[in-house]
């Protein structure tokens, strides 16, 4: 005891000197003092707030204000921070599983809810939890909105039901003290089943418009170029077609219009007719199926 009591002693000694023979020291000490109270002072009674934030302050349990944007004196014992809220526009992800249509058809809806709080009072007071409360409640009005249209309205009025989902949202939203200035829809998928069906319908659009080119094109290489044609396969033929097509669409006072893409075809077809055409005079043949071809047109 008696050597740690020993330097003690003699710190409190040397202190006491210099603040009855320094004025200066005792100047020093007392503005060290006064910024000690200060300081815990405002640690105390200040909270600061961010431009995007606001506070929810609480007075002997009953709520009292909002606090911020700033400098806020919340005291002590009496008051107190319940919580903090951010009041910038914020993002939510729209996602629905499954939502019905009006003729019974089931959807997938994908998207994002923009929303801000402009009421933070409501925001915290009027319910429990306003992230879940509001993403519940945007499900349940997707769906009433899926519900109220058949399939083919709800592709053909995708930009008009971003503005009935933001409508319906924001008019249970404002309650909460909550705007929701935007919806975006990025996806509806229909069920599988359907979205086979509409592929199989267009595969079979495609299939039957090749058939019709297809036929054509042999009409009209039969008839330019007679008997020589019996002897040729379907791409013997296309390619002649394809290959009359493209000198017509050279001619400026022609109105048919020749495909750049069917370049690449004739390409690919070259190396596979060359033995179906070998013995054919592939120029004259050509101008013939031209010929044809513009006879037909005009």
């Amino acid at each position: 005891m008696l050597e740690v009591a020993g330097p003690i002693l003699i710190i409190i000694a040397i202190f006491a000197l210099m603040w009855f023979l320094f004025p200066t020291f005792q100047l020093i000490m007392k503005t060290i003092f006064v910024l000690a109270i200060i300081y815990i002072l405002f640690a105390l009674f200040v909270k600061k707030y961010d431009e995007y934030e606001r506070g929810i302050i609480f007075r002997i349990g009953k709520f009292n204000r909002v606090a911020g944007p700033g400098w806020s004196i919340v005291i002590p014992f009496i008051e107190k921070e319940f919580t903090r809220v951010d009041v910038r526009t914020r993002m939510m992800n729209l996602f629905v599983p499954m939502a019905f249509t009006k003729d019974d058809l089931r959807l997938k809806i994908d998207g994002i809810v923009y929303y801000r709080i402009v009421d933070a009072n409501k925001a915290v007071l009027q319910i429990e939890n306003y992230l879940v409360g509001l993403g519940n409640m945007i499900q349940s009005e997707t769906r009433n909105a899926i519900a109220s249209m058949n399939m083919r309205e709800v592709f053909a009025n995708m930009d008009k039901l971003n503005d009935i989902l933001a409508d319906r949202i924001r008019h249970t939203s404002w309650k909460w003290g909550i705007d929701v200035p935007m919806v975006q829809i990025r996806g509806i998928a229909p069920p599988e089943e359907i979205a086979i069906a509409m592929q199989q319908k267009e595969i079979a659009a495609n299939m039957l418009q090749a058939q019709k080119f297809n036929a054509e094109a042999r009409k009209v290489v039969i008839e330019a170029i007679g008997e020589a044609a019996k002897k040729l396969d379907d791409m013997a033929i296309m390619y002649l077609y394809i290959k009359a097509l493209e000198e017509i669409s050279k001619g400026s006072a022609t109105k048919i219009i020749f495909p750049m893409q069917f370049i690449d075809i004739l390409k690919g077809m070259e190396g596979d007719v060359s033995k179906a055409l070998a013995g054919l005079n592939l120029s004259a043949a050509v101008n013939a199926v031209a010929g044809k071809i513009t006879e037909v047109k005009t």
